[in-house]
């Protein structure tokens, strides 16, 4: 009877620990964090940063640069960058040519604007237009792009959001 009674401690304390230690780098999403689909999001506009800072500024509050996934999505983020260029979290920075997403997740989704991307030596970061929701590339120290959107992956109801008939983006 005694070892029944301090196994069941045992796992209760071990289940404790495992659970603590899975959820320890869940950082939370600032306050004024909107949600989308299973994921908060915070816009930073007018900040000038390159592409590099924008990446350490979004982890540094536990998000990363915002990755885009569906057309939804992408209006979704277009909104929040109103009229600015605003970084992704794309890069072929590694193999030219080759885009990635920061993150890991796989490059299926997107949205290129005419020509784009250039292909050019050094224009290795992923932009989004504000005005048209449309992508480019261009370099990590162009000081076009006003400004980048941090993400946090599954911290909020899948139904989130503007509905998909909201979401429709801009002509042209």
């Amino acid at each position: 009877m005694y070892s029944m009674k301090f196994k069941t401690i045992i796992t209760l304390v071990l289940s404790l620990t495992i659970s603590q230690a899975m959820f320890a780098d869940k950082v939370e999403p600032p306050k004024d964090a909107v949600a989308f689909r299973g994921n908060h999001y915070k816009a930073f506009l007018d900040t000038n940063s390159t592409w590099w800072e924008a990446k350490f500024a979004c982890d540094d509050i536990g998000g990363e640069l915002v990755v885009i996934s569906t057309a939804q999505e992408n209006e979704f983020v277009r909104r929040m960058a109103k009229e600015n260029l605003i970084w992704l979290g794309g890069t072929d920075e590694f193999e030219e040519g080759k885009w990635t997403w920061d993150n890991g997740d796989a490059f299926k989704f997107k949205n290129w604007d005419k020509e784009q991307p250039s292909a050019a030596s050094g224009h290795n970061f992923l932009i989004l237009s504000g005005k048209t929701g449309k992508w480019a590339d261009t370099t990590d120290f162009s000081g076009k792009v006003k400004g980048y959107v941090c993400e946090w992956k599954g911290t909020a109801p899948k139904d989130a959001g503007p509905k998909d008939a909201d979401l429709k983006g801009p002509k042209g």
